[in-house]
């Protein structure tokens, strides 16, 4: 008989911390989740703002040309063994990366099969990054095609998801090219350079 009262006792505490653990967690994720999505956006802007103000446009469009001069002269034909991506292949192995992209730390660097570089500054929801093409380049003769959202220079396009959402969202852009600030928290970075 005592050992039965041990044995419920024993389930009841088990059954009491498992409860309070479980609350604990429940109870820090309801309120850490706004913060950590909060964080995650200002994250998201800052690179924007790192790619749209801080980064020297001219030598961004050189630096992607010479990775299209040092990569694969067919790229439609290229034979790549390893993960694909929706926007072609990464740079080959042999291909130097100019500093000012390493500097960028994209998130892709890749070939189109069409010809042209893309560099992908964060995937997921928040697709955004730019395109940069060779001189000369013409578009494919497909439908869907599109250079991007926003012509930085002739041959490099910005090209961002959000614009697809968002009617206004090319105001947003130009205070970040202007003025190196971040439309979610009005904080300019243009002292960060």
């Amino acid at each position: 008989m005592k050992t039965r009262k041990v044995h419920d006792s024993t389930i009841a505490l088990a059954i009491i911390t498992i409860t309070l653990i479980v609350g604990c967690v429940l109870f820090r994720s309801k309120f850490s989740m706004p913060v950590f999505l909060e964080s995650a956006e200002h994250l998201e802007q800052q690179r924007r703002v790192l790619l749209l103000y801080h980064t020297d446009h001219e030598a961004l469009l050189k630096a992607g040309r010479e990775i299209l001069r040092q990569g694969p002269k067919d790229p439609m034909n290229y034979r790549y063994y390893g993960p694909m991506h929706i926007d072609g292949f990464p740079v080959p192995g042999g291909v130097r990366i100019p500093k000012v992209i390493r500097k960028l730390r994209p998130h892709a660097s890749l070939i189109n099969f069409n010809g042209y570089v893309v560099l992908q500054m964060q995937g997921g929801w928040a697709d955004f990054g730019v395109r940069i093409y060779p001189e000369g380049f013409r578009a494919p003769d497909r439908r869907y095609f599109s250079y991007g959202n926003r012509e930085l220079l002739p041959g490099l396009w910005y090209y961002d998801r959000k614009y697809n959402h968002d009617p206004e969202y090319n105001k947003r852009i130009d205070e970040i090219i202007e003025e190196g600030k971040c439309q979610d928290t009005d904080k300019s970075t243009a002292n960060q350079k």
